[in-house]
Order: structure tokens, then C-alpha cells, then sequence
């Protein structure tokens, strides 16, 4: 390197280049000094934030955030020290966390309350049963165990408290009025009762009467009267009286007809008397009719008979038995008379002479104990005696020819094709008529009656080898019945009955029966016999087949039963599935004896019949009250819809009306196939409302920035103008219009109002000095605003903005803004700035503003 130095000579100085100096703004003047005794002097805490912002030491600064306690300040010093100031901002967020704490406590402790508001409400929702008020009571002690709560809540507790009462009081009295009611009713009721009875009783006081004048001294017809009109009053509560009411006017009718039938014909002590007393038959006869009559009225009743009546009845029934007894007794004795005499004619026409002479003398001896005998029965026993003369002339003379007649007969049936069976039939009959015929004969003809018996053998003949075939037939007859009864007696003691198929049982029965029946003719006595055995097992397997069907019908006669029950059913569903469940066991159970199987199966079926009504009836009434609950729904997604169209102060405004919709909707027991499609529609309709609001908050936020911005420029104007030294009549009039303005804008943002009105309290003592101030202060303040937004400073600003930047990390050690809020502050608090400074750097400040958010 020296060598080099030496051939070439030493490298020259290469003198820097100075920078260009930075620009930097005019030196302020130096302020004021502030001690800690102006902290503690002070409690204005716009003061205070100032000073804790901007104050000369940390101690100053520290002692003015300790003094501060508004929230709001504290919010605003937050922001302005939170990455300046460590300590202050420690001091500030210690502050803040408590308000957060008690925040989060009000939160829980609002929350807590609006969820027993949103309980008590629906409570108030169902009905005041027996346990409406006790879980109202738990609802109250969550309530006074609160504290202290929002008014909001406070208010919508009380309406769903003074709802809940209003339940319970509408309750109390309805309870109160349907126990009045009741009470009246029973009354009405017990009063209609006593009147019928007393009618009832005033029936037989009447029948007691010894004497029509005591009957009509008590004037029975007004005590009818009276009680039919208690009755009446009773029927005017709209009691279930019909069938009393009925049964009342009925025996009041039957009441006053006995009493104008007594006074007409006389009591009954009268008419006894009378009856004892009478031997005149047409005035006993009169006097029983009168009785009858009575007793008549009485069964008419359906009341027992009075003792005075029973005692009447009673003797009166003595007298027409005896009179009946006579009667009969007499019409007996012709009745007998007149047979006797009609059979002594028949046979005197037969010519039984010995039976007709004897049936003469019992006619003559009966004749002598009868009074009086009738024409036709006279006639019919003159006929008899004359008839009777007759057959003591010519019966000697007709009998030969008729004994004759009978041997011609008998001997013609020798040669008849007739079937032995008939034959031999005939063949009885004709010796029948030859005893009927020698009747009555002193002396009897032997050569006849050889000739007789002779043809009557010849005759037989063909009867004698019939018979003998069908004795043959009788005993193999005999036989087989004997082996139907072995195998029924075999069948009794083999068959397993206790899993018999009563199918089989059955036929097998029918299937004996039959087959019994075509064994036929047997020999009589033995056949007798064998018919009881038989008898005897068929009533052994019939009883077994009614055993079983007694059990079929007893089992199904429970099954009826236990269907009735379920008639009545309050829970339709389990009433089906049950029946379900009973018809399946019926058609388990065997057969019973046919006709009463049918009548049993009509019956069950009836019940059947009824629950699946009930179930149907159930399903309607479901299905209505899914149709109601779905229509209370779509009614309350409705009501929601119609809030989307309002402003953001109708809805702040209708919020708890909301809450009440919300809380109603969460009420409602949604049918499942609608349920996920109306929650949805509900959920959209509350998205709706969200975004209406949201929207409207977003344009309220807008519009509260363009009115913070138009309030300032209003007030810098009224600045310009102090400045301007303007007359203090214009002053006081833009000031007062500057005033008004400020007190109608609506809507701040957050900490805006109060810089705001200080500024405007200090504007009266503005200078120009402090407007050259102010202009810097947002001339930088704009650099500061591009420097968040990212954004690009005019050229003729970028010097200012570099030295700015240099300056901050010099003092700051790097730190920079993070956030407009502070920005936006500190912009509002500067004020006197030039009209044509002050557009352009509000339109940059605002567009870095803008582009800031975006961000």
C-alpha cells in the first residue's frame, strides 16, 4: 500500500456531503411550566387528561391519571398513552379493569335476570294448575336473591310477574265462581230432590184421607203448586233436571188425578167400609170397581202401596178369589157334565151299550149337583138318552152282521199284497173292532169267532217270517251300537283333551251321533239300555266340548270387559296399541258355542270399534293442534317480517316486543315435519332484523362522523370569526346557532361530545398565534394519518413527513400510531384553522381515515 502510495501519491479527501438541513417547524414558545400543586388544585378532568397526556414529567402525568375517575376519560387517556406512557397506562387500565370487572358482573347479574324474565314468561304462558304457583314462587326467590338489576329487566319482570298473577288471580276466580256455582247447584239440585219426594210423600197422605172433607181442607193442590214451582226455579240453572222434571209433572199430574178421583168416589178408609158393609151385589160390585180404580193409580206410581190401599187390595182380593174359586168350581162341573155327556152319545153311536149305560148313570148322579145346566149341554144329553133307547132295541140285531163283515175282512187280507208292517197293522185293528164289536154281548157266537181266529192266522203268516227277518236286522243293529259304544268309551279314556283339536272333538261327536242313528231298528229293552250308555259318553264329550267352550267364551267375555275400559281411555295411543293387543289374543283363543261366539265378537267389536274412534278423534284433535301451533308460528315469523322494514329507532324501540316474540317462539312445541322448516324461516326472519339493524347502525355510525365533521367545521368558523375580531351581536347569534346545532346532532363518536364542547368553551379566547399553532398541529396530524393508512404525503409534504418519522424514533424509540381514534380526538380538539388549510387537509385526513378502516 505504500508503494502504491509512493508511484501514485496519496488518495485525495473525499469531503461528505452535508445533508440537506430537514425542515422543521418554528420553535414554539415555551410553555407554561405545571406543577403538581395545579393537579391538585384542579378537578376538571379535561384537565386532567390533558395534563396526564401531555404533562411535563411522568410524576405530573401519573398524579393526573390517578385524580382522573370517568370512565370515559379513562377510555380516552387509554388510547392516547397506551404506547407512550407505560405508567400512566398501567394507572388507567388498573381503573379500567375494575369498571370491566363491575361490567362483567352487571353482565352475569343482567343475564342471570333476563333468563328468569324469559322463564317467568313462559310460565306465564300455561295454565294456573296445581303447580303454577309453587314454581312461581321458585322463580321469585331467584328474583330477590338478584340485587340490584336494569330497569329494562326490572320492568319486564314486573309484566311477567303482574301476567303470572293475573293467571292466578283469573284462576282463584274462576275456582271461587265454579265453587259458588257448585255450591247453588247442589242446592238447586237437593231442593228439586226434596220437592219430588215430598210430591211422593203427599201421594200417600192422600190415600190416608180418612174423609173426602179432610182432603179437601188441606188443600193438597197449592202444596202441588208450590212444589212444582221450587222445581222450576231448580230447572232455571241449567242443572240436568230434564229426567226429574219429567218424572215431577208426570206423578203431579197422577197426583192431582188421584185427588179429583177420590173426591169424586171417596177416600179409601171410605170405600173399605163401604165394601164390608154392602150386601146389595150391584153396590159391592160398583164399590170394587171404585177400589180397583185406586189401586190402579197407585201401581201407576210405581210406589208401594199406601197400608190403607194394601189393606183395601187385600180385601178386596179375598173377594174375587172366593168368587173366582165359585166360579170355576161351577164352570168345572158342566164343563166335566158336558164331555161326559158328549163321550156317553159317541158311544152310544158306536154302540158300546154297557160304557154308554154307565156313563148314564154317572151323567144322572152329577145332574142332581148342578143348579142350572145350559140349553146346548141339554140338548146334547137329550140326544144321549134318546140315542141310548135306540141301541137297547136293534143293538142284538147289528152286531152278527158287523162280526161277519169283520171275518170277510180279515180273510181278504190272507190274499193282500199288502207290506207286512201294514199288514199286521191291519190285522190289529180288525181284531180291535171284533172286541169293540162283542162289547155289550150277553152271549158270545164261538163258531164266529173260530171262523175269526182261523183267518186271522192264515193272515198272519207272511208276518211271522217279516218279523223273524227283522229281529235278525234288530240284534246286528244291537251289535254295532254296542262296538260305537266300545270306541267311544275308548276314545273318552285315550284322547289327549288337554291339546285336543275341539275342531275334531266336535265332529267326532256329530260324526257318533249319525252313525247311531243308522243302526236302527234294535230290540226295545235291550236297545234302552244301550241307548242310555250312550247317552251317557255323548253327555261326557259334549260336556268336555262345553268345558272348553264355557272357557273360550269366559276367556273372551274377560276380553270384552277389559276392551270396555279402554272405551273411556284419557291416552288414545295407548288405548289402540292395548285393543291391538286384545284382538290378537282373541283370535288365540278357540271357538264358543256359535250364536253367543257371534253375540261376544259384536260386542268386542263394538269396543274395539269405539277405541279406535277415540284414537281417531285423538289423531284429529293432534293434528288441529299441530295445524294452531304451526298458524301461531308462521303468525309470529310474520310479526318478525314486518320489523325488517322499520328504522333503527323503531327497533331499539321495539326490542323487548321482540324478545317477546323470541320467547313466545321458543314456547311452542313445533310439529316435526315442520319444525326445522319454520325455525329456519324464523332464524331468517331474526338474520333480517340483524342486518336491518346492522345496516342502519353502520349508517348511523356514517352519519355520525359526517355530523362530528360538519359540527367542527361549524365551530372553526365561529373560531375564525373571534379571530377575525367579528362583532359580538354576529358572534352571539353563530354561536348560539353553533350551540343549537351541537345539542340536535344525535349521535357522537365515542369520546367526540366533550372535546367538542370544551373547544367550543375556549373558542371565545382564540388568537392568531394559537391558529399558526393549531394549522401545524394538523398539518402534521394529516402526515400522521397517511403515515397509518399506508399511504403516499404530496410531494411538497414529504420532507416534513421524514423529519417527523426521524423525530419519533429518536423520541420514541420506534414507537408510532396503531389506531384513528386517538388521531380523530386529537384532530377535533384543533381548531382556528384557514378554510382553504383546512379542506385540503380534512379531505387527506379523511381519506386516510377511510382507507384506514378498509384496512
Amino acid at each position: 500500500m505504500k508503494l502504491l502510495r509512493k508511484l501514485f501519491g496519496a488518495k485525495p479527501k473525499v469531503e461528505p456531503i452535508k445533508a440537506a438541513p430537514i425542515p422543521v417547524a418554528a420553535i414554539k414558545p415555551p410553555k407554561p411550566v405545571i406543577t403538581l400543586d395545579a393537579v391538585e388544585q384542579t378537578s376538571d378532568e379535561s384537565e386532567l387528561l390533558k395534563l396526564a397526556i401531555e404533562g411535563a414529567t411522568s410524576q405530573l402525568r401519573q398524579a393526573a391519571a390517578e385524580k382522573i375517575h370517568s370512565r370515559e376519560i379513562l377510555e380516552q387517556l387509554a388510547k392516547a398513552v397506551k404506547t407512550k406512557d407505560k405508567n400512566v397506562f398501567k394507572i388507567v387500565k388498573t381503573k379500567l379493569d375494575l369498571f370491566k370487572a363491575e361490567d362483567a358482573k352487571l353482565a352475569e347479574l343482567e343475564a342471570s335476570a333476563i333468563r328468569i324474565c324469559e322463564k317467568l314468561e313462559r310460565h306465564s304462558h300455561f295454565e294456573a294448575d296445581s303447580l303454577f304457583k309453587a314454581k312461581l314462587t321458585v322463580l321469585q326467590t331467584e328474583w330477590d336473591a338478584m340485587g340490584q338489576v336494569s330497569i329494562i329487566a326490572q320492568s319486564r319482570y314486573q309484566s311477567a310477574l303482574a301476567a303470572c298473577d293475573a293467571k292466578i288471580n283469573a284462576r282463584a276466580q274462576a275456582i271461587a265462581d265454579e265453587e259458588e256455582k257448585l255450591s247453588l247447584d247442589q242446592q238447586a239440585l237437593q231442593l228439586a230432590e226434596e220437592a219430588y219426594a215430598s210430591l211422593k210423600q203427599l201421594a200417600g197422605d192422600v190415600y190416608r184421607a180418612s174423609h173426602v172433607d179432610e182432603l179437601i181442607n188441606a188443600n193438597y193442590e197449592l202444596k202441588i203448586q208450590e212444589l212444582g214451582n221450587a222445581v222450576r226455579l231448580a230447572a232455571n240453572r241449567q242443572l240436568p233436571l230434564d229426567r226429574l222434571t219429567k218424572e215431577f209433572e208426570h206423578r203431579k199430574q197422577q197426583t192431582l188425578n188421584l185427588i179429583d178421583q177420590i173426591k169424586t168416589s171417596g177416600t179409601v178408609k171410605q170405600l173399605t167400609e163401604k165394601l164390608e158393609q154392602a150386601e146389595d151385589s150391584n153396590v159391592v160390585k160398583s164399590t170394587q170397581h171404585k177400589l180397583q180404580q185406586l189401586i190402579k193409580s197407585a201401581k201407576e206410581f210405581g210406589d208401594e202401596l199406601p197400608e190403607t190401599l194394601s189393606d183395601a187390595k187385600a180385601k178386596l182380593d179375598a173377594i174375587w178369589a172366593e168368587r173366582h174359586q165359585t166360579e170355576q168350581a161351577a164352570k168345572n162341573a158342566l164343563r166335566d157334565f158336558s164331555e161326559l155327556a158328549r163321550k156317553g152319545l159317541w158311544a152310544a153311536e158306536q154302540g158300546f151299550v154297557r160304557k154308554a149305560r154307565a156313563i148314564q148313570k154317572e151323567l144322572q148322579e152329577k145332574r142332581a149337583q148342578l143348579s142350572e145346566v145350559p140349553r146346548g149341554i141339554q140338548a146334547k144329553l137329550d140326544d144321549f138318552e134318546a140315542q141310548l133307547a135306540k141301541l137297547g132295541d136293534w143293538h142284538e140285531f147289528a152286531v152278527t152282521p158287523k162280526k161277519e163283515a169283520l171275518i170277510t175282512q180279515m180273510q181278504a187280507l190272507a190274499t193282500s199284497s199288502i207290506a207286512p208292517e201294514n199288514l199286521a197293522t191291519k190285522i190289529h185293528e180288525l181284531q180291535d173292532s171284533w172286541k169293540e164289536v162283542s162289547k155289550g154281548v150277553q152271549q158270545q157266537d164261538d163258531e164266529l169267532w173260530q171262523q175269526f181266529q182261523q183267518a186271522s192266522a192264515v193272515a198272519y203268516a207272511p208276518c211271522k217270517e217279516f218279523f223273524e227277518v227283522q229281529a235278525a236286522e234288530r240284534e246286528k243293529n244291537l251289535t254295532k251300537r254296542r262296538e260305537l259304544v266300545s270306541q267311544l268309551q275308548q276314545y273318552l279314556q285315550g284322547y289327549d283333551f288337554a291339546n285336543a283339536v275341539w275342531k275334531d272333538v266336535e265332529q267326532t261327536l256329530k260324526t257318533a251321533r249319525a252313525e247311531w242313528q243308522t243302526y236302527w231298528p234294535v230290540p226295545r229293552k235291550a236297545g234302552n239300555d244301550l241307548q242310555k250308555e250312550f247317552e251317557n259318553l255323548m253327555e261326557q264329550l259334549f260336556g268336555k266340548i262345553t268345558s272348553e267352550y264355557e272357557s273360550n267364551k269366559n276367556a273372551k267375555q274377560g276380553l270384552i270387559e277389559q276392551a270396555e275400559t279402554l272405551v273411556n281411555a284419557t291416552d288414545a295411543r295407548a288405548a289402540t296399541e292395548t285393543i291391538k293387543k286384545l284382538q290378537a289374543q282373541w283370535k288365540s283363543i278357540g271357538k264358543s258355542w256359535h250364536k253367543e261366539d257371534q253375540q261376544l265378537w259384536q260386542e268386542f267389536r263394538k269396543h274395539c270399534d269405539a277405541v279406535f274412534a277415540l284414537r281417531n278423534q285423538a289423531f284429529e284433535a293432534a293434528k288441529e293442534e299441530r295445524q294452531a301451533i304451526t298458524a301461531q308460528a308462521e303468525q309470529l315469523i310474520e310479526q318478525l317480517n314486518q320489523f325488517t322494514t322499520q328504522t333503527l329507532e323503531q327497533l331499539n324501540a321495539a326490542k323487548t316486543e321482540i324478545e317477546s316474540i323470541k320467547a313466545e317462539f321458543v314456547t311452542l312445541d313445533l310439529p316435526k315435519e315442520v319444525a326445522k322448516a319454520l325455525q329456519n324461516k324464523f332464524n331468517a326472519s331474526l338474520a333480517a332484523i340483524a342486518t336491518k339493524r346492522d345496516s342502519a347502525r353502520s349508517q348511523a355510525e356514517e352519519q355520525s362522523w359526517t355530523d362530528l365533521f360538519d359540527a367542527i367545521n361549524a365551530l372553526r368558523e365561529y373560531e375564525l370569526a373571534v379571530i377575525a375580531q367579528t362583532a359580538s351581536d354576529k358572534l352571539d347569534a353563530q354561536k348560539s346557532n353553533l350551540e343549537t346545532l351541537i345539542a340536535n346532532t344525535p349521535r357522537w363518536p365515542t369520546g367526540t361530545l366533550n372535546l367538542v364542547q370544551q373547544r367550543l368553551t375556549k373558542a371565545d379566547a382564540i388568537t392568531s398565534a394559537d391558529q399558526v399553532t393549531n394549522t401545524e398541529q394538523l398539518h402534521t396530524l394529516t402526515i400522521r394519518a397517511e403515515i397509518l393508512a399506508g399511504k403516499e404525503s404530496p410531494a411538497e409534504d414529504k420532507q416534513v413527513r421524514m423529519a417527523y418519522q426521524v423525530k419519533q424514533m429518536q423520541q420514541g424509540f420506534g414507537q408510532r400510531d396503531n389506531s384513528f381514534d386517538p388521531l380523530v380526538l386529537e384532530w377535533v380538539a384543533l381548531g382556528g384553522v384557514t378554510t382553504s388549510v383546512y379542506s385540503q387537509l380534512l379531505a387527506r385526513f379523511n381519506n386516510s381515515r377511510a382507507q384506514g378502516v378498509k384496512n
